[in-house]
C-alpha cells in the first residue's frame, strides 16, 4: 500500500483528491432505463482530444488527484481519440481509471487496452443475469455475448496486468424507488440477501475458475459472501485486487420525481472533498452525481482549473460543506426529499454516512471508489 500523499491546497479544495471525473463524452450505446440519461438537457457531444490531453496534463503536473476517473455520463471507450488520450495519460505519468458499460471489451476496444496498463478498471455490469439484463436495452446484444466478451477480456487483461485493480459493479434495488418506477417502470435486479448471495457466489465462482484461485482463498471468500446483506453498499474482494460491488438505487438527485422536492435544511457531500467533474465541453462540476452540469463553476475553456478552484464560488462552497450547510441550490435539492420524514432525517444521514463512515470503510477495504 503506498503511502497517502501530504494535504495541500489548490485553490480552496484540499488535494490530492482521490479521483477527479473527465467526461470523454456523454453518448451511450445502451439505454438503461435506471440511468438518468432520458432526463438529461445536455446535448450529447465528445470532449475536443486537446481539452482532454490538457486537464490531464494539469491534474497530472498539480498533482490535483491519485487517479484520473474517465466517467461520468457515456461510455469513455466510443471516443474516437480513447486510445490518444490514454497514450497522453501515460507519458505524463497520470494514473487512469475506466469505467465501462463492458459492451465493448471482447472487441477491438478490449485488444487495444491489453497494450495500456490502468490502475483502475470498473465494469458497471449493473443487471447480473440475462432477466435484468433487458434494463439495459441493449438492442440485438445477448446477455451470453455481453458476459463471454468481459470475462474474456479480463483474464486476459489480469494475466498481463495482476496489479490493476477491477470492480465488477452491480445494482441493489432492495430499497425500490416508487417515484422513479413510475416513469421508469420496475426496477427489480438485487432484491434481497438470498439473492445477492447467489449472484455473488456465481460471480465469484466464474473469477476464481479462470484465475485459478487457491481453494483457501475460495473458502474465505465464500465465508464473506455468506454474511452479506442487500441493504447497503458491498465491496467484496475475491480474489486480489479483483473487487465485487453493490450499491443501492438511486434517484440521481431526484432526476425521476414528479413530486416537488423539499430543499435540504443541511448535509454534507464528497462534491470537492473526495472528487469533482470535468464535463466533455469544458465545464467544472461539483460532484459526479450532477449528470446535467447543474452544478458548473466554471468552464476550462475560458479559465484555468487554479482560477475556478480559487474563485468565490468555491470558497462559500467549501465554507458550507464545513458546516454542514449546503450553497448551491442542486446540491439542497440533491439531499432533499420529497417527504418530511425524509427531509428532517435525510440530512443526518448524509453527514454520517459521508462525512464519518465512508472514510471508515475505505481504509478499511483499502480501495477507495
Amino acid at each position: 500500500m503506498k503511502p497517502a500523499m501530504p494535504k495541500r491546497t489548490f485553490g480552496y479544495v484540499k488535494v490530492p483528491l482521490k479521483r477527479v471525473h473527465l467526461e470523454l463524452t456523454n453518448v451511450c450505446e445502451f439505454n438503461c432505463v435506471f440511468c438518468p440519461k432520458s432526463r438529461m438537457t445536455r446535448p450529447p457531444g465528445f470532449i475536443d482530444t486537446r481539452l482532454a490531453k490538457d486537464a490531464i496534463s494539469v491534474l497530472g503536473a498539480e498533482g490535483i488527484c491519485e487517479k484520473v476517473t474517465l466517467h461520468v455520463m457515456g461510455e469513455p471507450t466510443l471516443h474516437r481519440d480513447f486510445f490518444n488520450i490514454l497514450s497522453h495519460a501515460r507519458k505524463e505519468r497520470v494514473p487512469i481509471g475506466l469505467t465501462t458499460n463492458g459492451r465493448s471489451l471482447g472487441g477491438a476496444v478490449g485488444q487495444g487496452l491489453l497494450s495500456y496498463p490502468l490502475q483502475q478498471i470498473d465494469v458497471s455490469l449493473q443487471t447480473p443475469d440475462p432477466s435484468s439484463f433487458i434494463l439495459r436495452k441493449a438492442r440485438s446484444l445477448s446477455f451470453e455475448s455481453y458476459l463471454s466478451g468481459i470475462l474474456n477480456f479480463f483474464f486476459a487483461y489480469k494475466k498481463k496486468y495482476p496489479q490493476t485493480i477491477f470492480k465488477f459493479r452491480f445494482l441493489n434495488t432492495r430499497f425500490l424507488k416508487k417515484q422513479m418506477e413510475k416513469s421508469t417502470g420496475p426496477l427489480k435486479v438485487i432484491s434481497s440477501s438470498l439473492e445477492l448471495k447467489r449472484i455473488f457466489n456465481q460471480w465469484a465462482d466464474r473469477i476464481h475458475e479462470g484465475l485459478k484461485t487457491d481453494p483457501i482463498q475460495k473458502a474465505a471468500v465464500a465465508e464473506k459472501i455468506h454474511s452479506l446483506v442487500s441493504y447497503k453498499w458491498n465491496v467484496l474482494e475475491v480474489h486480489p485486487r479483483v473487487f465485487l460491488e453493490t450499491y443501492v438505487l438511486e434517484d440521481w438527485g431526484h432526476a425521476f420525481d414528479s413530486q416537488p422536492v423539499r430543499d435540504a435544511w443541511a448535509g454534507y457531500c464528497f462534491g470537492m472533498r473526495d472528487h469533482f467533474g470535468i464535463l466533455y465541453n469544458g465545464d467544472v462540476t461539483l460532484c459526479c452525481i450532477d449528470y446535467d452540469g447543474k452544478t458548473a463553476i466554471g468552464n476550462l475553456k475560458r479559465a484555468s482549473l487554479r482560477e475556478i478552484l480559487s474563485s468565490g464560488v468555491i470558497g462559500e462552497i467549501m465554507e458550507g460543506f464545513d458546516r454542514f450547510r449546503l450553497v448551491h441550490p442542486y446540491c439542497r435539492q440533491c439531499l432533499g426529499s420529497t417527504g418530511i420524514a425524509s427531509w428532517l432525517g435525510k440530512p443526518v444521514a448524509s453527514i454520517v454516512a459521508l462525512k464519518i463512515l465512508k472514510p471508515v470503510f475505505y481504509k478499511k477495504t483499502n480501495i477507495g471508489p
